[in-house]
């Protein structure tokens, strides 16, 4: 794959994981929610960079679906604690919270996610990524690379825009969910 072909994977799987977050928590909340990520747009690029890690760091389990689970919930348990602490670090809050979930670590992380992030592996490997990969570079040459530049510029100044209305104390976008200490 290409450059540009990477830069509409990422920003679709990106999508993805937008759609699932707000699927998920819209059935939990028994309500429709609609608003999830850190920007504007229809994007969690956690799931983008976790889906681009995983296809790196986890390829090579692909046989052995045991160890694939396991690795993908570690993979996936680590990113979350691991942005939930830069998020507190920038922001002083994170945008979840698993307070009231069993087993978990000061709402940031917790068994039952943990245990879905490694199922969510097997189903990317075994289904996601081979279809999404083929949808990706079925998209022409010329329109993939000015969709790579939009979507990049968006959102870039996208972030920018929303990291500077947290950090100057502005909290018009999304309710923050957790605020804890940096630990």
């Amino acid at each position: 794959m290409g450059l540009y072909q990477m830069i509409n994977l990422f920003f679709l799987y990106s999508f993805l994981g937008y759609l699932l977050e707000c699927a998920v928590l819209s059935f939990e909340n028994r309500r429709p929610v609609i608003d999830r990520g850190f920007g504007h747009g229809p994007f969690c690029v956690i799931y983008g960079v976790g889906a681009l890690g995983a296809y790196i760091l986890l390829s090579p389990m692909v046989g052995r679906p045991v160890e694939l689970y396991t690795a993908s919930m570690a993979m996936a348990t680590t990113m979350e604690l691991f942005t939930a602490n830069i998020m507190i670090r920038l922001f002083g809050a994170f945008w979840w919270d698993y307070s009231r979930k069993p087993f978990n670590y000061r709402g940031i992380i917790c068994l039952e996610s943990s245990l879905a992030w490694g199922f969510l592996g097997l189903f990317f490997f075994y289904f996601l990524d081979a279809r999404v990969r083929q949808a990706v570079v079925r998209i022409p040459g010329h329109v993939g690379s000015v969709l790579a530049v939009g979507l990049t510029v968006f959102y870039l100044a996208d972030f920018i825009v929303c990291v500077r209305a947290r950090l100057g104390g502005a909290e018009d976008e999304e309710p923050v969910i957790g605020r804890l200490k940096v630990f």
